[in-house]
Parts: structure tokens; C-alpha cells; sequence
């Protein structure tokens, strides 16, 4: 009688839920969150990767000169070819695109719902219109594979609004990101 979300292991990693087979229970949605890569999304987040604190201004669309350039400030040489790296794997509407592609299809084989109830860029240092256009692009492969979606978070540190005289106020760029509109002020 009730409704159950399922999600795959690693913090209900979409590469995770690919690889379960479904539970024989018509009554389940499953759920996947998308962060994907990382490394763009927590740039200098202070939990998870110990190199994370050290990545700050890293764009998306993924760019080789951009990523070196930020590989310097990271120590050991494995984090900074991960770096490096991100510089050269084409992050971009039509690489996220593909990472979603896979959960669809899966969705798709098993003839099951799925919805992504956590996805977003941590906001502290990214640049505004690259968290916007990685946000956006997010978005609208979900859509366009007929997914749910839900932005992690309110208020947090990858919030939809910020605070400004403690208040809370809807941040124009991620709003229009999320295809959404301003709410009206009265």
C-alpha cells in the first residue's frame, strides 16, 4: 500500500543503480543522485576528497588550459591529473547527457520509474554561469528522458536561494537554470 524509493549503493550513485535488478514490486520508484563529475560539482567542498579544498575555479564546460591551471594548486600528482583530466574529458551538455542516457535505459529495459531527487553544484566557488549551465544541462537531460528531478538544496551550500538580510531570496541565475520563473514579489 505504500510506495517504496530505492536507490543503488556509494550515496545512491547513478552509476550503482545500472547495475541492480529491480525488485518484482510494481509499487517501487527508483532513485539515483548525479554529481557528476565531482569535481567540478564540490570544488573546494571540505568533505569527501581530501584534494577538494584545493580545486577552486574550475569550468564547465570542462577545459584543458583551465584545469591545468588549477591542477597547480593541488598537491600530490595522482589529484592533479584527476584535475587534469577533468580538462580533457569533454564535460559538457552532451557528456552529462550520455551518463543519464544509461540510467533511462535501464529505466527503460525494466520498465520502471526513476526519478533524480538530488543533484547540484556546490556554490562557493565555481563561477555563477558555470553552476548554472551544468544546473541547466542537468535538468533538461532529466526532461528530456522524462525523469523527476530534485535540486539539492534549499539554502545550503548548493542552494536555489541565498541569504541577504536573513532573508531568503530566490537566486535569478539557478532559478532560470532549474527553467523555472522568478517568483513574484507582493
Amino acid at each position: 500500500q505504500h510506495t517504496i524509493i530505492a536507490a543503488g549503493a556509494n550515496w545512491s550513485a547513478d552509476d550503482e543503480l545500472v547495475f541492480i535488478d529491480p525488485l518484482r514490486d510494481p509499487n517501487i520508484i527508483y532513485n539515483f543522485h548525479f554529481y557528476e563529475p565531482h569535481l567540478f560539482t564540490h570544488q573546494g567542498a571540505t568533505w569527501g576528497s581530501p584534494y577538494w579544498p584545493h580545486v577552486r575555479g574550475l569550468k564547465y564546460p570542462s577545459d584543458r588550459d583551465n584545469a591545468e591551471k588549477v591542477a597547480v594548486a593541488v598537491p600530490e600528482s595522482i589529484n592533479k591529473l584527476f584535475v587534469t583530466r577533468y580538462g580533457l574529458d569533454h564535460w559538457d551538455a552532451t557528456r552529462i547527457d550520455a551518463e543519464i542516457v544509461q540510467v533511462a535505459a535501464w529505466a527503460k529495459r525494466w520498465n520502471v520509474p526513476v526519478v533524480c531527487n538530488e543533484f547540484g553544484v556546490y556554490r562557493k566557488f565555481p563561477d555563477p554561469a558555470d553552476r548554472a549551465a551544468w544546473i541547466s544541462d542537468v535538468r533538461s537531460s532529466l526532461e528530456k528522458h522524462g525523469m523527476g528531478w530534485t535540486m539539492w538544496d534549499y539554502s545550503g551550500g548548493f542552494g536555489v536561494v541565498t541569504k541577504e538580510g536573513g532573508k531568503s531570496v530566490p537566486d535569478e541565475i539557478t532559478v532560470k537554470a532549474l527553467g523555472l520563473k522568478m517568483p513574484t514579489t507582493q
